[in-house]
């Protein structure tokens, strides 16, 4: 999908964010007290970066929560739950790790790809909490207005394969 991107006085425009979702086999994720560790030489993620899991079977508290990426090799990367949090269960399933994309305290508007969706959490949670509660405020294919404080949390997601997005912030 191409769009024009024409910066309006008053906005900062934003680049194009595009992310593949990484297949990664279930003996792959292993939960060890409060750190998870994911094995996979083309994760390509870094140290600070958002990630979702999806297809997780057995410890299903990892599906569809933003994990923040603690370390990260060429070959693995961990997450470290957040205290008084806990994931449990032995991973299994067809797991899919991808980029989350955290939007921070501005105005966005954004036009989301085919497989992009924008969520918003009610319970305002932050990453690395499992069962957060995610909702879709724009739907795939579609644009919109996101208004966010600086309270409320707000992620980019790919919801298929892979997924681009765009967004302007005013500034």
């Amino acid at each position: 999908m191409s769009i024009l991107k024409v910066p309006v006085n008053g906005t900062t425009f934003q680049t194009e964010v595009s992310v593949t979702a990484v297949n990664v086999s279930a003996s792959a994720v292993a939960i060890s007290g409060q750190t998870i560790t994911v094995t996979s030489t083309s994760h390509g993620f870094t140290v600070g970066q958002f990630v979702t899991f999806s297809g997780v079977t057995g410890a299903t508290g990892l599906n569809n929560q933003t994990w923040q990426v603690a370390t990260a090799t060429s070959n693995s990367f961990t997450i470290t739950i957040a205290t008084g949090s806990s994931v449990s269960g032995t991973p299994g399933g067809t797991i899919v790790v991808q980029r989350v994309f955290n939007l921070g305290p501005a105005t966005f508007f954004v036009t989301t790809g085919a497989n992009t969706i924008v969520e918003y959490s009610p319970t305002n949670a932050i990453p690395d909490v499992p069962s957060q509660t995610w909702r879709t405020a724009i739907a795939a294919s579609s644009q919109g207005m996101v208004f966010i404080d600086g309270v409320g949390a707000i992620r980019l997601r790919v919801n298929g394969a892979s997924g681009t997005s765009q967004y302007s912030q005013l500034s």
